[in-house]
């Protein structure tokens, strides 16, 4: 009875992202890190940004996030917005701002909203696969265009990273 509940290393949920070829960012200027730019054997043990200072580093999968500055936000399993970069928080314009509003009340997706959550649940759950699928302003705040939306898991704690692309004519 005693190993039911044992997780191995491969398996432990926010752990994808570390296994293959990592992305080191920070949540609010969205700098990408070199993970050898830690001392010794232990890189990237520092957990707030060195160029913006406001920011906590985070890991990803490098097919999810390729760039910096990019507009992101970073959702937890019950679809709450826990951060944002600071390209999304100009990009949405939401006065409040983006911290702790539902997912759904930011955007939604022509594939139906029942997609979108399905998608970001499993990547807030360690899933490996990034999914790229379209999303849409669920208020006409943002910019006309055809957006996507890159959904990956990332680590430290266990999150969804959803990095929004846009299509500029």
């Amino acid at each position: 009875m005693t190993n039911l509940a044992r997780l191995t290393a491969d398996s432990a949920p926010g752990r994808a992202a570390e296994r293959d070829d990592p992305t080191y960012f920070c949540t609010h200027c969205g700098s990408l890190f070199d993970p050898s730019q830690g001392k010794g054997e232990r890189p990237m043990r520092r957990r707030v940004c060195g160029e913006c200072g406001l920011g906590v580093i985070l890991t990803c999968s490098k097919t999810t996030l390729d760039s910096e500055g990019a507009v992101f936000l970073v959702v937890t399993s019950d679809l709450r917005i826990s951060a944002a970069s600071e390209a999304a928080e100009g990009f949405f314009r939401i006065p409040e701002g983006l911290y702790g509003r539902p997912l759904l009340s930011v955007v939604t997706s022509p594939d139906g909203v029942g997609d979108l959550a399905r998608h970001v649940v499993r990547a807030a759950s360690g899933s490996r696969q990034t999914v790229t699928m379209p999303v849409e302003a669920a208020s006409s705040r943002l910019p006309a265009g055809a957006i996507a939306a890159r959904i990956g898991g990332c680590a430290s704690p266990p999150a969804a990273l959803l990095v929004i692309e846009t299509a500029r004519a």
